[in-house]
């Protein structure tokens, strides 16, 4: 993996992450560059780095809106969301942290009001309050298939639209980027933590879909990145109306992962605080307890439907070896396993270091395995 920070595994898989997400090397070097030099790991500074980065295509952003360029504005504005949710992805609870949350909120919503995104902000009715997501909708008359995707356990719903933009559109497919327990907005806002049962967030996405005339909520697909991976794949396990899965990182325990990598030293202080963040826990200890539970080994033989798990064969958050026990213990009979290797690039957790084919091959092998094959794909997107 490309390492910004040599050493640092943590702060270059976020400048890897912004990447993938649309930044740009060019403001990483100048803002995050003077950082390389710094004796040790200055939080502070990595704070300041990322909002100053950030504040810098606001002001040029704003700059274009006055000379009457929106569009341009709006991919300013985009880019600065990047920036500030990853800016916060390393910063402890307090008021940097939920600042720079809200000032990615605000960007991206100048993002789409400026730059005539194409996408619709939707609320679902849920267990646990209302689920905020963006529908990102092909330009066709017809209702299409949809694929639900999740995010990790530090990704929102504004970084998954960076990563994943129009992509699923252009294939026909409508794509629901969204907030769910332990995630975004639910965690960042109003302190909801993950839940071990991520069929009930599913199947209230999917009760919300099958009101929609603009949407087929007949088929519905899950794609789960990183983390996410596990709520993909319980929700395809004990939700019928699951027509495809696809986890972006295969996974098997998460508390023996978790277990692991704290014992390594892997994530150091981060986790103590971030872990009983996420799952709602008082300690370290309890969130191991909880996490525990997010075990796929029973679950994996229940997930019947059509399969695909893409894994790099160096990924430094879920080894490799849990991508091939998910993969011979899934019940599908239409199942497959894409490991990328160092040699052709993608060898990363996400794809990191090489995302674009990764992500073209998710699109593509649900453009075969839900119906859209009676309607062409289209270049461009409609306007909301």
């Amino acid at each position: 993996m490309f390492e910004f920070f040599p050493g640092n595994h943590a702060w270059s898989s976020t400048v890897n992450l912004a990447l993938m997400a649309g930044g740009s090397i060019g403001d990483m070097h100048r803002w995050l560059g003077p950082l390389r030099d710094a004796p040790a790991a200055d939080l502070d500074a990595w704070a300041a780095a990322w909002a100053s980065m950030a504040h810098q295509q606001e002001l040029l952003a704003a700059a274009e809106v006055k000379a009457g360029y929106l569009a341009t504005a709006g991919g300013r504005y985009l880019r600065a969301s990047v920036y500030h949710a990853c800016g916060q992805r390393q910063i402890p609870l307090g008021p940097t942290k939920s600042e720079s949350y809200a000032a990615a909120l605000q960007a991206f919503g100048n993002a789409v009001d400026y730059g005539n995104i194409s996408v619709e902000r939707i609320h679902v009715d849920s267990p646990d309050g209302m689920l905020p997501g963006y529908l990102i909708a092909p330009d066709a008359a017809e209702p299409r298939p949809v694929v639900i995707v999740y995010g990790g356990l530090d990704l929102t719903k504004e970084l998954l639209f960076a990563v994943v933009g129009g992509t699923f559109a252009r294939r026909g497919i409508t794509c629901l980027v969204i907030d769910t327990p332990g995630t975004g907005e639910l965690i960042r806002l109003r302190g909801v933590p993950t839940r071990p049962d991520y069929e009930v967030p599913t199947a209230a996405i999917i009760d919300h879909l099958e009101t929609r005339h603009d949407v087929d909520g007949r088929h519905v697909a899950v794609l789960g990145i990183s983390f996410g991976g596990y709520y993909a794949a319980r929700a395809a396990a004990f939700e019928p109306r699951v027509s495809g899965c696809v986890t972006w990182a295969g996974h098997w325990d998460s508390g023996a992962l978790w277990r692991r990598r704290w014992s390594e030293g892997a994530d150091g202080e981060p986790a103590s605080w971030f872990l009983p963040w996420v799952t709602g826990t008082s300690s370290i200890e309890a969130a191991f307890m909880k996490l525990d539970r997010l075990t796929l080994a029973e679950v994996w033989p229940l997930v019947k439907q059509p399969l695909l798990i893409v894994h790099g064969e160096n990924d430094r958050e879920i080894p490799v070896a849990d991508a091939h026990r998910a993969f011979a213990a899934a019940g599908a009979d239409d199942k497959r396993l894409r490991i990328f290797t160092a040699e052709e690039g993608g060898a990363e957790h996400m794809q990191t270091d090489d995302p674009r084919p990764a992500l073209d091959l998710i699109s593509d092998w649900l453009a075969l395995h839900l119906p859209v094959a009676a309607c062409p794909p289209v270049a461009s997107l409609r306007t909301v």
